[in-house]
């Protein structure tokens, strides 16, 4: 049996926004609009997102809908 253990790779908001190539500000308001996808861990009061969930999301088209 083989333990492949796997890395996900977290964003902050503003590493996040840097990958989307918006200012935090609007991904700010994207996230309050319901338009960017709910945080896929917390650290503290940090809200994280998985590098695949927001590829995910720009493969989409940017938004969710």
């Amino acid at each position: 049996m083989v333990d492949i253990a796997v890395r996900v790779e977290y964003l902050n908001r503003a590493e996040a926004a840097e990958r989307c190539r918006i200012p935090v500000s609007s991904f700010d308001k994207l996230r309050r609009d319901g338009l960017i996808p709910e945080p896929d861990a917390h650290m503290g009061k940090h809200l994280l997102w998985s590098a695949d969930t927001i590829d995910e999301l720009l493969a989409r088209g940017g938004t969710e809908t």
